[in-house]
């Protein structure tokens, strides 16, 4: 369990008495919790903090967890989610099969059932290498310190080059274009040179090819 001290988990649940009650019992494993009250403003925290995990009340106003989490499985396909339903929303959550969730949790929600869930979300983020991934020949991303380790030494990146890998990352050997880059890594419109120095600096630290340019369109990475 240590490991998710390095962690971050967004937790989105419109019921305050329980929002408040559960979140002080993430706070003592996670690094970081990110609360939000309804599906649009999971949809927004997710965008601005990239956090590891999500954890998804199915029934909140706006957008419910499982639209939700249908529209971050459209951005990230292994970001684990967990969704949490009372007894009746079992019928519910057959729907949500093919989001390939962790698991599900019913409300009340329970020590215990947290431990299971945990430990099943270790595990997948092993198997999906989202803890740590080899880019190259001896260098490799840490998600969790946000640093290239090359030949066993650590590289620093800034926000913008952390936001752009992982980004390439969640959508390796896919194109990613100029438009998704300004969105999700400047959330503003930039110029080409803005984005072409970017990517400079970042090959520089990878000391790797693994970063192509698809000219006039965008870039990709190769895994």
């Amino acid at each position: 369990m240590d490991i998710l001290k390095s962690l971050t988990i967004l937790y989105a649940e419109d019921d305050l008495v329980i929002q408040e009650s559960t979140s002080r019992i993430l706070k003592m494993f996670f690094k970081e919790v990110f609360i939000a009250n309804n599906g649009n403003e999971a949809i927004e925290t997710y965008q601005r903090y990239k956090p590891n995990i999500l954890m998804l009340d199915y029934v909140m106003p706006n957008l419910d967890g499982y639209q939700t989490a249908k529209l971050i499985r459209e951005i990230n396909k292994k970001i684990p989610i967990i969704l949490v339903s009372t007894y009746t929303d079992k019928d519910k959550l057959l729907n949500a099969i093919e989001l390939n969730l962790i698991r599900y949790i019913e409300k009340p929600i329970l020590y215990d059932d947290l431990m299971n869930v945990f430990n099943s979300v270790i595990s997948s983020l092993e198997e999906n290498n989202l803890l740590q991934i080899k880019l190259d020949e001896d260098v490799f991303y840490s998600f969790i310190t946000k640093k290239i380790i090359k030949m066993n030494e650590e590289i620093f990146l800034t926000k913008n080059e952390i936001l752009f890998l992982e980004l390439l990352l969640s959508k390796a050997n896919l194109l990613v274009s100029k438009e998704l880059i300004e969105t999700n890594v400047f959330e503003e419109p930039v110029d080409e040179n803005t984005i072409r120095n970017m990517v400079y600096r970042l090959r520089k630290k990878l000391d790797s090819k693994i970063i192509v340019t698809v000219k006039d369109l965008g870039y990709l990475i190769k895994s």
